[in-house]
């Protein structure tokens, strides 16, 4: 019969897809995006923009208002991971580490902060890398990302990646969601593909490589968490103190209080 109502799609994908459209249509879409958004800047391992395409593609007229809402929302949990990683690290350690990302990777995004902080964060706020890596480990390194730049670089890199989103289907929705509609299982695999990506960039693959030599100059490996300190009188004895030297944790010049001190040899008396 021509008015048999359609049956559903028995492809797992395109059910999923229907049913985040569906958020669309119901009171609390909105609220879900504000939560899976501000989630995936601290603890939550979706990103929000599935659910903000499927906003838009519902009500195109309010397409600012939803990525406004998506990046505000994204640079709170921003904050909370900032806070995260600044006061409470020693005890949420063992949550990250090694669930989410390793403590050799964790430790290489404090060298990206030591060599440009406003444009690592933006880079992992408009890209699928995982923000909450950044965000949190921002915060244990905040003696090279303080939270102003934090803040002003995931607005920026935030708020470029949700307008980009709401504006593409605001300007092209229709054709933009028939092409999503026809290659939706491309589409879903090439995001899949770099999500992955992203997360094997942080947690590694390859050779892991030792964690002091990590550590930016005149600084060590903390015993009790995974990040680097300076040193203290306590630390002579531990093997992340190496001989001075070019790969040296320890510049040649540092003086670590406590420190033997190496006695300069003698010169051999002659016997009369």
């Amino acid at each position: 019969m021509s008015g048999a109502p359609a049956s559903p799609s028995r492809n797992p994908i395109r059910r999923l897809y229907e049913w985040v459209l569906g958020w669309a249509d119901t009171p609390y879409g909105v609220l879900a995006m504000v939560l899976v958004s501000f989630g995936d800047s601290s603890c939550f391992p979706l990103p929000p923009d599935p659910l903000l395409m499927a906003l838009v593609l519902g009500n195109r007229k309010k397409a600012w208002k939803f990525a406004a809402y998506c990046t505000i929302a994204s640079v709170a949990g921003a904050a909370v991971g900032y806070v995260i990683g600044n006061s409470f690290w020693q005890a949420a350690e063992s949550i990250f580490i090694p669930t989410l990302f390793k403590c050799h990777h964790f430790l290489e995004v404090g060298n990206r902060y030591a060599d440009n902080a406003f444009l690592a964060v933006f880079t992992a706020a408009f890209t699928p890398i995982p923000f909450k890596v950044f965000t949190i480990s921002a915060g244990v390194y905040s003696d090279l990302v303080d939270f102003g730049t934090l803040i002003g670089a995931s607005l920026v890199g935030r708020g470029a990646r949700f307008f980009l989103v709401a504006g593409l289907l605001y300007f092209f929705g229709k054709p933009m969601r028939g092409f999503i509609e026809k290659h939706l299982e491309w589409l879903t695999l090439t995001f899949t593909v770099l999500l992955v990506g992203g997360i094997v960039i942080i947690k590694g693959a390859g050779p892991h490589r030792s964690h002091d030599s990590l550590c930016p100059e005149g600084k060590v490996l903390a015993k009790t968490h995974c990040a680097c300190e300076l040193p203290t009188e306590n630390d002579v004895n531990r093997p992340q103190l190496r001989a001075p030297g070019a790969n040296s944790a320890v510049p040649p010049d540092t003086k670590i209080p406590g420190a033997p001190t190496a006695k300069p040899p003698t010169a051999p008396t002659a016997k009369p």
